[in-house]
């Protein structure tokens, strides 16, 4: 990866360390032995992705590993450290294409009013928003560009918007 795709897997790892910091405290799973924030996925395919990630990067760690999966995890290092610990990760962690899906996939359905995602085409989003560094990073990549009204998704994001479900606003052709 060049240094610009490193810093957009970097800022993407560190968001969705926030996302599940904020998750984790919202609810109070215990687990024996453990003071920190627990996330647990719920069996729900957005946080699982997002488990798995973060995961495979070092920046959680599981509390219930079996069988090479788990649902229980505790953010294994300082949440902004995320950001440096995916970056020296990244060659066993999820691909970068995989980790851009996952933060659509979750900032998608559970991004839109607290963090000022949106997954519509032509719809500008996120000006002064809480994913603003992700944004900024992306746009060197071509995935999104910056206006005055915020950060509008270019064609070069339309496959992984369709194969995180949304088809509708991003259809082929």
């Amino acid at each position: 990866m060049n240094e610009a795709e490193l810093n957009a897997y970097g800022q993407m790892a560190l968001a969705l360390a926030r996302h599940a910091d904020g998750w984790a405290k919202s609810w109070d799973f215990k687990f024996p032995g453990i003071t920190k924030p627990v996330y647990y996925h719920l069996s729900d395919s957005t946080f699982e992705s997002v488990a798995n990630c973060l995961w495979k990067l070092k920046v959680f760690r599981a509390l219930d590993e079996e069988n090479g999966g788990a649902a229980y995890f505790v953010i294994d290092c300082e949440l902004e450290d995320a950001f440096r610990i995916a970056i020296a990760n990244y060659d066993v962690g999820p691909s970068f294409k995989e980790l851009l899906y996952t933060l659509i996939y979750l900032f998608g359905d559970y991004g839109t009013q607290y963090w000022g995602f949106s997954t519509r085409r032509d719809l500008a989003f996120g000006k002064d928003g809480r994913l603003t560094s992700v944004l900024d990073a992306l746009v060197p990549l071509g995935y999104a560009e910056r206006t005055e009204a915020g950060y509008i998704w270019t064609e070069r994001v339309a496959p992984i918007m369709r194969e995180a479900g949304y088809e509708d606003e991003w259809p082929v052709g």
